[in-house]
């Protein structure tokens, strides 16, 4: 009979402590030093980011270049199921995995035991959808309203109590907030009645409070944890552990030696002969689009046909951005328009009879006409900015034309 494998959390409390935890029907406790185990992490760092289907590669890509970690990061790739992409930087998840003592900041927190050993990493934020899928609650994902995750490790005599409770215990509050925004992750350990910690929640993530909240216990944790996906906890090659190529070499080694040095040569020739085939056939491809690019570029208006610039639309788009007292400027390039809409302004002190002056009541609905574009359908747009002079505001508002398999080919 297979004995299971204990619920184990990792959380980043509040006054910044690393701690960790082992899940029972009773609630969590903190976990003691034992074997290599398996935990699920909360922790600021994590993210979960909505995408369509990506490779394991594209996934890890796709985050960085979001600007949603400034270093490399391992992923737990859920966008081909439910399109969505978990990740945490390496280095934290490299620094949580070789703990064997004390973590950086409990080394001097003697009311802590020492960490356990932490074979593998599962994002907590996985362990939150579990939860919801199982009960039947919407996810972020699909929410048109932001709303708040409690989940009270608690014993079930405690958590339907509304006064202060005679023991302290860990609750996590986790805010999914719109699918454009990253949720907020807030771990404690707290006494006090599950509804106050809610609305406190709910508070530091300027929300409002009657804001909906869903409350989950200890048992709901055991029973969704099976469902969560780790971390791989080794470096990789195109998604793939160095390990099991590793592995895979050894094998193809192994057979090689066993067909003979007869084998070997042949097989060293094919290898020869393909590579220098292969290398002939990347320079003809790299001089048919080399030659292609100087044609397309010499003809320019078949060019913006084929990638899919269309003149006309693009000055009627600049019209619907104009506003009053504003000039606007185009850029096209490859597969990207950006329209640059520039409202010029100063500051004078006129006024009369202690009320501004029509110039500046002018200039300042001028602005707030700007302020209040909207980009078109498949277009996006910064915010407001001033120039080095302060004499100018400007807005840009980035259209991508559709993909043009040409564009790749035009001479960089």
């Amino acid at each position: 009979m297979r004995v299971a494998e204990p619920v184990c959390l990792a959380t980043f409390l509040t006054s910044r402590t690393l701690a960790y935890w082992q899940v029972s029907a009773e609630g969590a406790i903190p976990m003691p030093r034992s074997g290599a185990v398996r935990v699920i992490s909360f922790h600021p760092e994590e993210r979960r980011v909505a995408s369509g289907p990506r490779s394991i590669e594209a996934a890890k890509s796709h985050v960085v270049r979001e600007g949603l970690s400034a270093e490399h990061v391992r992923v737990v790739n859920r966008s081909k199921q439910d399109g969505v992409i978990y990740a945490a930087p390496v280095g934290y998840l490299d620094a949580l995995a070789g703990e064997d003592a004390l973590g950086p900041s409990r080394a001097q927190d003697e009311a802590w035991p020492p960490a356990p050993a932490i074979s593998a990493v599962a994002p907590g934020l996985m362990l939150v959808d579990r939860l919801l899928d199982r009960a039947g609650q919407a996810s972020a994902a699909r929410s048109a309203r932001p709303f708040a995750v409690l989940i009270d490790l608690c014993s079930p005599a405690d958590e339907a109590s509304v006064a202060r409770l005679p023991r302290e215990r860990l609750v996590i509050g986790v805010v999914m907030p719109d699918p454009a925004l990253q949720p907020a992750v807030v771990c404690s350990v707290t006494d006090e009645p599950v509804r106050d910690v809610a609305r406190l929640v709910l508070y530091e993530q300027k929300l409002p409070e009657d804001a909906p909240w869903v409350l989950f216990n200890a048992a709901d944790v055991i029973a969704a944890a099976g469902m969560v996906a780790f971390y791989p906890s080794e470096a990789e090659w195109s998604g793939v552990a160095i390990r099991h190529i590793r592995h895979a070499m050894l094998a193809a080694s192994v057979l090689l030696a066993a067909g003979g040095a007869a084998s070997l040569f042949e097989t060293a020739y094919r290898i020869g002969d393909a590579e220098a085939r292969a290398a002939q056939a990347r320079q003809d491809i790299d001089r048919m689009q080399r030659e292609l690019g100087a044609l397309m570029l010499g003809r320019p208006t078949a060019l913006a046909h084929e990638l899919g610039m269309d003149p006309l639309a693009m000055l009627d788009r600049a019209g619907e951005l104009w506003r009053a007292g504003a000039r606007v400027a185009i850029d096209a390039r490859g597969r990207v328009a950006e329209y640059t809409v520039t409202v010029p302004f100063s500051q004078p002190r006129m006024t009369f009879q202690n009320r501004p002056s029509v110039h500046s009541v002018t200039e300042r609905a001028r602005i707030a006409s700007v302020l209040a574009i909207d980009p078109p359908p498949g277009c996006v747009r910064s915010s407001l900015n001033a120039t080095g002079a302060l004499n100018e505001i400007t807005l840009v508002v980035r259209c991508d034309h559709p993909d043009s398999a040409l564009a790749g080919m035009l001479p960089r």
